[in-house]
């Protein structure tokens, strides 16, 4: 099942920022996803791999070759829902990038821009976050909303592993 070059097929990119309150949210769910793939068959450790950084940047391009999935998680000041999963669209034409921080949409855009190839499936689970000020602690809620983004972060990860068997 593993990809070619030796990377795993399935890729959680998380970002946020430890040090700034809620916007560890990524961070702390990868780390509780590393410390459970610790535990697991070592198919499975194959399968997955789990970066996190404090924002995405036009570098994590070469993170996403030769994936067949990948799941992007974040913190968000926006929205009303707790924890939300979407995929991520790749747009019908270039997007702009910045050097100094990108989204999933532009990450997809700039894979396909230079390496001329479609882009692995992506989706983007977010957590909302209240306060991301520096050295602030999580917020109740965004603690609160861990357990629901941890159950929404392990049916992902299994529809992935299923797809992955079926091809």
């Amino acid at each position: 099942m593993s990809a070619e070059h030796g990377k795993a097929p399935v890729l959680i990119l998380a970002v946020g920022n430890p040090s700034r309150g809620d916007d560890a949210l990524g961070p702390l769910l990868a780390a509780r996803l590393q410390d459970w793939l610790g535990l697991q068959h070592a198919d499975l450790q194959r399968d997955v791999e789990v970066i996190t950084d404090q924002q995405l940047l036009v570098e994590h391009v070469l993170d996403l070759q030769d994936r067949a999935c990948v799941l992007f998680i974040d913190a968000t000041a926006q929205g009303e829902a707790a924890v939300s999963l979407s995929a991520v669209k790749l747009l019908p034409r270039p997007v702009p990038v910045s050097t100094h921080s990108s989204s999933p949409t532009q990450l997809l855009s700039l894979y396909q821009q230079l390496l001329h190839a479609t882009p692995p499936t992506a989706h983007l689970l977010t957590l909302r976050g209240h306060g991301f000020e520096l050295g602030a602690p999580l917020s109740e809620a965004a603690q609160a909303a861990l357990p629901q983004a941890w159950s929404c972060l392990q049916a992902w990860l299994s529809d992935a592993r299923a797809i992955l068997i079926r091809s």
